[in-house]
């Protein structure tokens, strides 16, 4: 059986790529995983800011989640603008580059790449910290598990977008379901020790707190935001119309993120709920509202495989994004190839690789992860709203032009500050990194293009007058010995009509160069072929025989040097161990050579017995 189809599935047609698209509900399934995981820890980050200063100060919790809800419609709303624009794709590198300049998308590009990165990191070992928490045995496996968790995402992914889509509907639309049932549950349940209703408008009397905390609380809690983005990016996606279905999505998940996060604000808030390193804030609410019953096992183990299934997100935003940005000549063409099963292989690939190196380095700690997260997208948050409102001062007539510039004004000035708060709160603590990561990915993507512009100059032929012209070629056809596969490869040589052809053996010894010398004359093959015999001194035959072919080089300064190297091509894969593979080595070293080049011969061995006598023949 095929280890590759068993795997991945069966290879798809071009044809059938209609019949990959996602729907509504399975857009969220691969897309919002990671936005709905953030309730998760989203109030809960807030509580544990806050409680620094004391229970009385916990009541911000309130606001605060009121304007991150806020700031979400800010984003929903005008991300829902953006996709309607660009059907495409890209969010906003592609509305960036397309209002502020090439510069400002790259940016945007750049930060959402790498926030993408840091998301598999942080859901993966999230979720492996969960499971580990259940069950302490697991602890020395931590990073072994994530990195394996790792690869099966990818793996799923790899399958297909439809095939991730229906293996996490069932974690994620549970996740939803158990949070809402909860959030209404907790609302309305009577409980005496509950806060009266004017407590959840109004400060306690006399409560003072500074706006640093404030502020501090509102970048972490911000959290809850991050993969708003992805359903922009991944427009394509979605089965057509992709537009209205994006947007769609969009609109529910903004709808379903905003009741989950504000409604798990409301009741921690109600039942007084503190934040401890024991249990978290969804576990403390399941079990004051349900007990230790079903309820509360079932939420946990449903938030565990939500915090590691985010990571989905990321394998369906970064492919997409960097085909995008490789379309333009900012990332390496690798990432517009799709592979058997229509799906953007190398992105997965690459994602999947540098956030398992992540995770080794920060040896699977989430909290040594977390501090790196937020600050790309949030970037990428502020160029998109900010391109937006120029996009909109730029169209006179648009509907609803006004709104959109104040919404998108509103949302770039939030924004700014979760940047700024998160850089300055957590520089220390490894926000550097991604401070630093971003100028360098920079400078990495700016060479890419640079590279492939020189490269389009180069072959760039603007002078049809020009024509191809004729050059004195020299074929050197590397030989160990006189037999079959020598003589199939000076056929092919002897079919090029070169001007000279040499036969050039490198000798370990002058006894071998003089039974090789007397076999040729015997043999005879053609006047064309002229045999060269090349001594080693040192055992070495690829360092003579690339010496002698520069010397051709030289000799034939208005010529061009093709070196022709036969390589056996065996009937089994584990008999390659067995043979010499000098053509690769060989290649390796004469690709650089600018008038060399260089060609294969297979000579491809005949799956017969050992017993058959029958010489093989080409």
């Amino acid at each position: 059986m095929d280890w590759k189809r068993l795997m991945f599935g069966r290879p798809l047609k071009d044809r059938e790529e209609g019949g990959r698209k996602v729907v509504v509900w399975q857009g969220l399934s691969v897309l919002a995983p990671d936005a709905l995981s953030s309730v998760a820890y989203g109030t809960q980050e807030i509580l544990i800011v806050l409680s620094t200063a004391g229970m009385a100060v916990l009541w911000f919790s309130l606001p605060i989640s009121a304007v991150i809800v806020l700031l979400l419609a800010f984003l929903v709303f005008n991300y829902r603008q953006i996709i309607q624009a660009y059907p495409n794709g890209g969010g906003a590198y592609v509305i960036g580059r397309d209002t502020l300049g090439a510069w400002s998308g790259v940016l945007a590009g750049t930060a959402l790449l790498i926030d993408y990165t840091l998301t598999v990191a942080v859901s993966v070992t999230a979720g492996v910290a969960a499971l580990v928490s259940a069950f302490p045995g697991l602890l020395h496996w931590t990073v072994i598990l994530s990195v394996l968790f790792t690869a099966f995402i990818a793996v799923i992914n790899l399958r297909g977008v439809k095939e991730s889509a229906n293996l996490f509907t069932i974690p994620t639309y549970l996740f939803i379901a158990m949070v809402l049932i909860m959030v209404a549950v907790g609302a309305v349940k009577p409980d005496p020790t509950t806060p009266p209703l004017h407590a959840y408008v109004a400060p306690p009397v006399g409560l003072i707190v500074g706006p640093l905390l404030v502020l501090r609380a509102f970048s972490s809690g911000s959290s809850a935001l991050t993969g708003i983005e992805a359903i922009s990016n991944g427009v394509p996606i979605f089965a057509q119309p992709s537009q209205r279905r994006a947007r769609t999505t969009l609109l529910f998940l903004g709808l379903l993120l905003g009741a989950m996060f504000l409604g798990t604000s409301v009741i921690a808030f109600r039942y007084g709920i503190v934040p401890n390193n024991q249990v978290t804030v969804l576990q403390q609410l399941a079990y004051r509202l349900f007990g230790h019953g079903i309820f509360f096992y079932l939420l946990s183990f449903v938030t565990m495989a939500i915090l590691a299934i985010a990571a989905n997100t990321s394998f369906a935003g970064f492919p997409q994004l960097a085909s995008i940005m490789a379309r333009d000549q900012w990332m390496p063409r690798m990432f517009l190839a799709r592979g058997d099963r229509l799906v953007y292989q190398n992105g997965i690939l690459v994602l999947a690789a540098f956030a398992v190196l992540l995770i080794i380095i920060f040896k699977g700690n989430t909290n040594a992860l977390i501090p790196l997260y937020a600050v790309g997208v949030y970037m990428s948050f502020t160029i998109a709203m900010v391109s937006l409102v120029k996009k909109r001062c730029q169209e006179k007539d648009a509907p609803g032009r006004l709104t959109t510039i104040v919404t998108a004004s509103l949302g770039a000035v939030l924004t700014t500050v979760v940047v700024l708060i998160s850089i300055v709160s957590k520089f220390t603590q490894g926000a550097w990194i991604v401070v630093v990561a971003i100028p360098l990915l920079i400078m990495a993507l700016r060479a890419v293009r640079r590279h492939y512009r020189v490269v389009a100059d180069i072959l760039r032929m603007n002078d049809l007058s020009e024509k191809p012209e004729e050059k004195h070629l020299v074929v050197v056809v590397p030989m160990a010995s006189i037999n079959y596969m020598t003589m199939s490869t000076l056929s092919m040589a002897l079919s090029m009509n070169a001007h000279e052809i040499i036969a050039l053996h490198i000798a370990t010894s002058p006894e071998r160069e003089r039974l090789l010398q007397e076999r040729w004359e015997q043999w005879d093959p053609d006047p064309r072929i002229k045999f060269v015999a090349v001594q080693s001194q040192y055992r070495s035959v690829l360092r003579p025989m690339v010496r002698y072919i520069d010397h051709l080089t030289n000799l034939f300064a208005r010529g061009r040097v093709l070196v022709v190297i036969p390589e056996i091509v065996v009937g089994r894969r584990w008999q390659n161990i067995l043979h010499n593979h000098m053509a690769v080595a060989l290649e390796a070293i004469l690709v650089f050579r600018r008038e060399v080049s260089v060609t294969v011969v297979p000579f491809h061995l005949p799956s017969a017995s050992p017993q058959e006598n029958n010489p093989p023949r080409n």
